[in-house]
């Protein structure tokens, strides 16, 4: 999530929206705050929607990538992802319903109890996002080392081994570095008579809120912390990682089709079996990372830049230009953390298939049983036929990410 957005909206006393009469329009502002204004009506229900099917498809996601035939070492750092964007979706879809009930002034809600509850919610989101950002990154990396350095990632760090460790390691750091989230923000009490204005309604105090502590200088120092190195600077890391893999892609499509013109029509043995499934199944997965990266890095780069300028600019430019954003970008990264599923149905075979044999196993008898074009009798055709190297070139993936 945007790195305290959520805090920054709830905050009562010294956040409040800025008058009509002190907007302009020379940077944008006014229209901001319009789109604002007609978005914040449909934030609540539209990013339920997106929670709901977030945490059931990366439930999925987990229960497929950790099968014994998916067991390959960007799929256990695809598992990690999925495990922090689901905490992320529930945890969201907790704050969400929370928040709706919150300004249909129910009253318990408003309690010293519920705000503190709200308080470990808004900062482990926070956590959630970062770690899933994180694991990206290091999946970006396998990836590029995987393609640019095949042999001796092979030997060193393209294993199960590895991976496993990059994800123990990512889930113990990175909540130990955002520790000093938990530190810019408090529970106070607010004013019964600002309540009542704010929310058109009248509740029995005390009423609690969260706010941000009274010190700007370390609220400044988080914000400059988070901006750039959790946001802005990794999200420049994964954009080179991004055009790198890009470029290595390209380079393996060449490959593939000088393999295909040189050797497509000879039998293969089974070392050229091989190395022909790799060139024909790698460049899917790739594909599939590189649209997962540029749409981690549509949603961060922004988020990060935002983050930067409030460091710089202080509250007022938060005022104007960050909160009034900040439930877009909040949607934009359920979205993101939501897309996977879609995206390893659409372009993994394996996925796909092994989903399938969980969870529709009537689809996969049906398959079985089909007419002599199927997939089970190409696959006798690839034992029996001269022909193999030609029918492995459309046989389906061995991974999402082989």
């Amino acid at each position: 999530m945007n790195l305290t957005g959520a805090l920054a909206r709830m905050e009562q006393n010294d956040t409040l929206s800025l008058p009509n009469d002190t907007l302009s329009c020379t940077y944008f502002e006014c229209y901001i705050h319009l789109f604002a204004m007609y978005y914040d009506e449909i934030h609540i229900p539209l990013s339920i929607s997106i929670c709901l099917f977030g945490a059931a498809s990366n439930v999925f996601n987990i229960i497929v990538l950790t099968r014994k035939r998916m067991r390959t070492p960007i799929n256990i750092l695809l598992t990690g992802l999925s495990m922090a964007q689901w905490l992320l979706a529930t945890n969201y879809f907790l704050f969400l319903v929370l928040e709706y009930y919150r300004f249909q002034c129910t009253n318990i809600l408003w309690s010293e109890t519920f705000t503190w509850y709200r308080f470990f919610n808004v900062n482990l989101n926070t956590v959630f996002h970062t770690i899933a950002f994180t694991t990206t990154i290091v999946v970006a990396v396998f990836r590029y080392c995987a393609l640019k350095f095949p042999i001796q990632a092979n030997r060193f760090i393209y294993k199960c081994q590895p991976a496993i460790a990059a994800n123990i390691i990512i889930w113990i750091i990175i909540p130990i570095i955002s520790l000093p989230l938990f530190f810019i923000s408090e529970v106070k009490i607010v004013s019964l008579d600002h309540v009542a204005y704010d929310l058109r309604c009248a509740m029995e105090g005390p009423l609690y809120d969260l706010s941000y502590q009274e010190s700007p200088l370390l609220v400044s120092a988080v914000f400059w912390a988070f901006g750039i190195v959790f946001k802005l600077l990794p999200s420049l890391i994964l954009t080179v990682l991004l055009i790198a893999l890009i470029r290595s892609l390209k380079s393996v499509e060449r490959r593939r089709k000088n393999w295909k013109r040189n050797q497509g029509a000879h039998i293969c043995t089974n070392s050229e079996r091989k190395a022909k499934r790799k060139l024909t199944t790698r460049p899917r997965t790739t594909r599939m990372l590189v649209i997962i990266l540029m749409l981690c890095v549509m949603v961060e780069l922004p988020m990060g830049i935002l983050n930067l300028c409030v460091a710089i600019y202080g509250e007022e430019f938060g005022n104007r230009y960050y909160d009034p954003l900040g439930n877009l970008m909040e949607m934009l990264t359920l979205l993101y953390s939501s897309v996977s599923f879609v995206l390893y149905c659409s372009m993994s075979n394996d996925f796909l298939s092994t989903f399938r044999a969980l969870f529709m196993p009537w689809s996969r008898k049906s398959s079985l049983r089909g007419p002599r074009g199927s997939w089970k009798h190409r696959q006798d055709d690839d034992v029996k036929s001269p022909r193999t190297c030609l029918i492995n070139a459309t046989a389906p993936s061995s991974y999402v990410g082989s």
